[in-house]
């Protein structure tokens, strides 16, 4: 007797094993070919990896951006080639992949960045400036939002200020992240905004001039 219910226990263990197995495998099929039913927002930065080529990152910080959406969070990441800017946000289909920019790290440079901004109807944008420091002779950087008017005079609209101490350390590397909701019509200035980085050394002479690379703007419901 006590053999028969052993034996029907260790059976309903295998139904139920299978089953479980079963369900992961119908779960991961579905993660990879529909890209959907993702239960983490790091699955979709990794589906925003793959689809960009730029390989495995690693997580430098994680902002949530609820003006946009409850669930919208941006992930600052990247590796010895690359430094990426993505999104992720949760629907009813699991979280899924945003918009991303990844930069290319593979040329020498003292400093790699990049802009963006996302703007909801009705409402507003947000705007994002990112990047690496490789130079160790930066310890004080300004990027500058600006644009070149008719007589190819420039003007500047946004600045940043930061210094190295202010700046992220991810694997021996250095990274920024800032952003700001601008105070002016996004919709008119948008198509003539460059963004530079400037950087100076500890005795104040500038050492670096860099133009960032751009994102478009875009529409979030």
């Amino acid at each position: 007797m006590k053999k028969e219910r052993r034996e029907k226990l260790s059976s309903r263990r295998r139904r139920g094993l299978r089953r479980l197995l079963v369900a992961a495998a119908a779960v991961y099929l579905v993660n990879r070919i529909f890209l959907i039913g993702l239960i983490f927002p790091i699955q979709a930065i990794r589906h925003n990896e793959e689809r960009e080529g730029v390989g495995r990152t690693a997580v430098v910080c994680r902002e949530w951006v609820p003006e946009i959406a409850k669930s919208q969070v941006f992930y600052l990441t990247g590796n010895e080639n690359v430094t990426m800017l993505s999104g992720a946000r949760l629907t009813y289909l699991g979280w899924i992949g945003g918009y991303g920019l990844p930069l290319d790290c593979t040329e020498e440079a003292p400093v790699y960045g990049g802009w963006l901004a996302m703007k909801k109807k009705d409402w507003g944008a947000v705007l994002y400036v990112f990047g690496r420091v490789d130079d160790p002779d930066i310890a004080r950087m300004e990027v500058r939002l600006q644009y070149t008017d008719w007589k190819e005079e420039d003007h500047t609209v946004l600045t940043w200020n930061s210094e190295r101490a202010d700046w992220m350390e991810k694997d021996g590397r250095y990274y920024f992240l800032f952003r700001t909701y601008p105070p002016f019509d996004w919709t008119e200035y948008h198509p003539r905004l460059d963004a530079v980085a400037v950087g100076w050394d500890e005795a104040g002479n500038e050492t670096a001039r860099v133009e960032l690379d751009r994102g478009s703007g875009f529409i979030s419901s």
